[in-house]
């Protein structure tokens, strides 16, 4: 099977097989986009196929004793990012030309930030950071640039391969070790220890390790140690062909066989990157029955040629679909329009810049105008974003300048408030950064303190600390729902010099578990954020103390809560739920993109009396701060309060609204801490 001496011959030899292997696995992603809303493995296939082409080359250079440091470096990083940039950057442009035209303004800024991360090719760091779930059911929710991840690590694999083989040069050139043993250790060892740490954080966090570089290198690197060891393998042609077709089969069974959503990347992406291989090895075999010859069938290699555009416009197609259309995915005409639509975008891309671009004597000539040529194209792009930028924030300066008069928010509940602002006033914040208008919080607790209770100073905030004795150890604790009330409580702090601290965990609820099935890491955190409060003793807790729902804009009482009640009252700690706000299935701005209007929703929290009421007449130590008439006046829920916006996405209250009820919240909050009126 194997011959362990000398390797065959080197030579560069044209692969049909490949090309049309890369087609299939592009068309699968496509497809499944378009008809499954899911994921494929094909992306993994052409990861796969992106290593073994580049390592194939560079193995023959060290082979052949050519020289692969500097100059040879550059003069590939030229070559490559010249041929793949232009067509990107295009696409980049055509998604904010629609997200500008499709898209609601709150999505504006994400989007804008991500095509900046996507053009220098770090797309899927950005999703890291940004806590992006891939896997999210509705892709009309989704960044139309979220597939640039693959793409952008890709692009640092180009970067990175290349300084390996430079150091494989060396080791070459000046130790005398032979190349292609040198090469499997080195990719060997990428692989083994990058699988290792992809299998760990798959169980611990599989949305930082679907986006992460290093959990992804051995996919990379097993494309590598097939090319490395290609040349040693001899199969006879009956094993050939099984390999070529178990290879295909499993390529595009993948999906249906395998939980990608829960398992990937880990032990599970072996399989379609294992099958890409067999099909690797499988080779040209010369057979009317061979997998080789349906990939290498006309059709697939004139995919192949223009698979690159289909994978870089067929996302955000779909996306502009899904949300104009109001739907969470395509149906099955839908799907092949999309596909269709998607190969004609993709057939003009290339004839019209990737192909000219490529042909083009002058810029090839020299490296420098190639790195011109690429810099000026990344300049464009991000050009073009800092200027749409520019023009949102002078806009929202324009409005802030007349905010006092023109928004008043909820102080128009105020009986002795009168408006003197303009007509028809803007709107606050901007619509275009309506999304991210929440609180900033960025401190931490005593450290020491914090981890002695077992609980992360990351979900531990000090937010303000009384330069003379603390009249008050107040302890907010809580979720985002929380977080969104925590500058109304920083002001009562620093006004009444509370000592102040928030314990958050995002997405998390403390006394109703059951609710808790997105991260394994909340329930972790509900122990010591309870031992927390226990051992601080503070004079009060403020929590969310009911749990709103999106089926008819409804709540529920968390079963524990009351159990905590009594807990707390045995320690002589004052206990204050704030009821929660309701939350929709479509934010207020899909709504007015659709209508071109603002949006009132019914709630059947905001109908309902407060239900933690009856809790607070039982218990001397429990009370309850209800915003609800604030939030949704006369039983209604409006995108705007005062002109200003209410809702910020589907279930979070804006910054700027919740500002402007400091006055009524605050009156609320100290009437149920006993502190009433007289200390207004």
């Amino acid at each position: 099977m194997t011959s362990p001496t000398t390797p065959k011959p080197t030579e560069t030899v044209f692969r049909p097989e490949i090309q049309g292997l890369r087609a299939l696995a592009l068309t699968l992603v496509a497809a499944y986009h378009f008809w499954f809303g899911k994921v494929s493995g094909g992306v993994d296939v052409f990861l796969l196929i992106s290593a073994f082409l580049m390592t194939g080359s560079f193995a023959r250079k060290l082979e052949r004793g050519e020289p692969v440091f500097v100059s040879a470096i550059l003069s590939y990083w030229v070559r490559t990012f010249t041929r793949i940039v232009p067509l990107a950057a295009v696409t980049v442009m055509l998604v904010l030309a629609g997200t500008w035209i499709f898209l609601p303004q709150p999505r504006w800024n994400g989007i804008m930030d991500e095509a900046v991360a996507t053009i220098f090719y770090r797309n899927n760091w950005w999703n890291i950071q940004n806590l992006t779930d891939y896997y999210a059911a509705d892709s009309s929710e989704a960044s139309p640039l979220r597939h640039f991840w693959s793409l952008s690590m890709q692009g640092q694999i180009f970067i990175l391969w290349p300084l390996a083989f430079a150091g494989c040069w060396v080791l070459v050139r000046y130790l005398r070790l032979p190349v292609r043993p040198l090469l499997l250790t080195v990719f060997g060892i990428i692989f083994a220890v990058s699988l290792a740490y992809s299998v760990g954080l798959t169980g611990s966090d599989q949305q930082a390790a679907y986006f992460t570089t290093y959990a992804r290198l051995w996919e990379f690197a097993l494309g590598s140690l097939v090319a490395v060891a290609l040349p040693f393998i001899s199969a006879p042609r009956w094993l050939r062909l099984v390999m070529g077709w178990v290879g295909v089969v499993a390529i595009i069974s993948c999906a249906l066989v395998l939980d990608v959503e829960g398992r990937f990347p880990g032990f599970y992406a072996l399989w379609p990157t294992l099958a890409a291989a067999f099909v690797m090895v499988g080779g040209n075999t010369h057979s009317v029955f061979g997998a080789d010859r349906f990939l290498s069938h006309p059709a697939l290699l004139w995919l192949a040629h223009y698979s690159y555009g289909l994978y870089l416009v067929h996302w955000p197609l779909l996306v502009f679909y899904l949300y104009t259309a109001n739907l969470e995915k395509a149906g099955f005409r839908a799907g092949i329009a999309l596909f269709a639509v998607s190969l004609g975008v993709s057939y003009l891309l290339t004839r019209l810049i990737e192909t000219p671009i490529r042909e083009w004597r002058w810029l090839n000539a020299t490296a420098y105008r190639g790195v011109a040529f690429v810099a000026l194209v990344s300049c464009v792009v991000t050009g073009v974003v800092g200027a749409w930028s520019q023009h949102n924030h002078r806009v929202s300066e324009q409005l802030l300048a007349r905010a006092e008069l023109d928004n008043p928010g909820a102080q128009i509940f105020d009986v002795t408030y009168t408006y003197r602002g303009a007509e028809n006033p803007g709107n606050l914040p901007l619509s275009v950064q309506r999304f991210d208008d929440r609180p900033l919080i960025d401190t931490r607790c005593d450290i020491a303190v914090s981890e002695s209770y077992g609980l992360d100073s990351n979900n531990c905030h000090q937010i303000y600390t009384p330069e003379e004795e603390a009249t008050q150890t107040v302890i907010a604790v809580g979720n985002s729902h929380m977080e969104q009330w925590i500058d109304n409580l920083h002001a009562l702090a620093q006004q009444y010099h509370w000592n102040l601290r928030f314990l958050q965990y995002n997405d998390c609820y403390m006394f109703e578990p059951s609710a808790n099935t997105g991260d394994p890491g909340c329930n972790e955190w509900i122990g010591p954020a309870k031992a927390f409060i226990d051992g601080e003793a503070p004079d009060a807790v403020v929590t969310v103390g009911t749990v709103s729902v999106r089926e008819n804009a409804g709540e529920y009482l968390p079963s524990e809560l009351e159990g905590y009640i009594q807990h707390v009252q045995a320690q002589g700690i004052e206990l204050v739920a704030l009821r929660d706000n309701p939350r929709f299935w479509v934010p207020h701005a899909d709504c007015e993109t659709r209508t071109d209007s603002l949006c009132e929703y019914d709630s059947e929290l905001a109908a309902s009396e407060n239900p933690l009421q009856p809790l607070a007449e039982q218990y001397d130590n429990f009370s309850t701060v209800d915003m609800t008439d604030v939030i949704c006046p006369e039983q209604k829920c409006p995108s705007t309060v005062g002109n200003v916006y209410t809702y910020r996405d589907d279930s979070h209250l804006t910054k700027t609204f919740t500002d402007s009820a400091h006055s009524i919240f605050s009156t609320r909050l100290l009437a149920a801490l006993g502190m009433g009126a007289s200390h207004l």
